[in-house]
Order: C-alpha cells, then structure tokens, then sequence
C-alpha cells in the first residue's frame, strides 16, 4: 500500500502538515529560450503555480499563504501549533543561481513554523 505525502507527514510529526505554495521567481528553460519558448504541456501561463503566493519577498509570500490555508484549519489548533512545508511551486524552482536559491530555500526552512529535520 503506497502512502501520500500527507500520511507521511502525520505520521512522522504527530499532526496534519499543510502545504504553503511558494515562488522562487525563477522562469523555466523550456520559456526562456535555453531549449524551447512555448514551455510545457502540463503548465499554465502561471508555470503551474496558479496558487503560488504571488512572488514578492519570502516573508510576503508565506504571511500570505498562511493566511490562505489556515482558513481550512480547525480553529482548535492555536496558529502557534500549526507546521507547514514550503512548496516552491511556479515553474522551474531549481533554475536560478545557486547561491540566490540556497539562501532563499535555507531562510525558509529555518523558519518556526516549517516542519523540519523529517528528510535532512
């Protein structure tokens, strides 16, 4: 029996881990012009991240997540109590410089709020 990534997360932090959808600002090499211009088959014009925070500093982007997603939590769970992951959802979120994305994605982990330490 496989499990989702929902169960995984329950299991290994004794709670529901909700998904905060983010944006690196990256763009994606299949829109750029380094392999192709019309991007791919499986991408909006928004590169997949329509319900990505809109790309703005990451303290922002995940103030204005939050605030989507915790309209779906109980309100029995203290907002101090609540864990997120950070997912970097528009486009391609690897293709960056490496040393600007380091420190984006390692500021946003370190946050309290992120779950952590589950796969590193």
């Amino acid at each position: 029996m496989h499990k989702t990534i929902s169960e995984v997360l329950k299991t290994a932090y004794g709670q529901k881990i909700y998904k905060l959808s983010l944006s690196a600002g990256c763009t994606c090499p299949n829109r750029d012009g380094k392999i192709s211009t019309g991007g791919c088959t499986f991408c909006s014009e928004g590169g997949s991240g329509d319900f990505a925070a809109p790309f703005e500093d990451i303290e922002t982007q995940i103030a204005f997540a939050r605030k989507l997603v915790d309209k779906k939590i109980s309100a029995k769970i203290r907002p101090e109590d609540r864990k997120y992951i950070a997912y970097f959802q528009s486009y391609t979120n690897t293709y960056g410089n490496i040393d600007r994305l380091r420190e984006l994605y390692q500021k946003t982990i370190e946050r309290p709020e992120m779950a952590r330490n589950l796969f590193w």
